[in-house]
């Protein structure tokens, strides 16, 4: 649906990221963090900088605290693409079919669950 509104689709989530946030957020887990690594350098490395500055770091695990400039590489669950979740609703909409059961359930007059 937003595609047909010509909302385009947010840069974050076109390069795989769950959440539209700030790149580099401080609220982002190990596996962000890596991705934030190879897919934007300078700004993982600003981070790391500013964390030993201040002499606190976002990442933390059993053993304590994780400054970014210490983060193994393959820590961190990988960051998955957001695969929307589509329902009779979109596919019509993507079809342009409209037949009598959906336009019940469209306007309330039938449930989803009882269209045969």
């Amino acid at each position: 649906m937003l595609w047909k509104a010509g909302i385009k689709i947010p840069v974050m989530y076109k390069m795989g990221y769950n959440n539209n946030n700030c790149i580099g957020c401080v609220k982002g887990g190990m596996g962000y963090w890596n991705k934030i690594r190879k897919d934007f350098p300078d700004k993982f490395n600003e981070i790391a900088s500013i964390e030993r500055e201040i002499g606190a770091t976002c990442l933390k695990d059993d053993n304590g605290k994780i400054f970014l400039d210490e983060l193994d590489p393959n820590r961190g669950d990988p960051v998955q693409e957001v695969i929307p979740d589509c329902s009779l609703i979109c596919q019509i909409e993507f079809q342009e079919i409209i037949d009598k059961q959906a336009e019940k359930v469209l306007k309330g007059e039938l449930n989803i669950n009882e269209v045969t």
